[in-house]
């Protein structure tokens, strides 16, 4: 149950951000919304580059 919730929260989160994005301000937006250790920890291991649309970023998350 915990999983679906945390991965509602990230498709929410990541639906909200304005693309193009890095991935800093990914990481400094998941700060400010108080994702949660696990997501924070997920976005840290994405690659550092700017992220198209919610799909690219969804990508790299689920590549992670």
């Amino acid at each position: 149950m915990k999983e679906m919730q945390a991965s509602e929260v990230a498709d929410q989160f990541v639906k909200g951000l304005e693309y193009p994005v890095s991935k800093a301000d990914v990481l400094n937006s998941a700060r400010e919304g108080s994702l949660g250790p696990t997501l924070e920890e997920a976005l840290r291991k994405i690659p550092d580059r700017k992220y198209e649309d919610a799909d690219d970023l969804t990508k790299s998350l689920n590549a992670t």
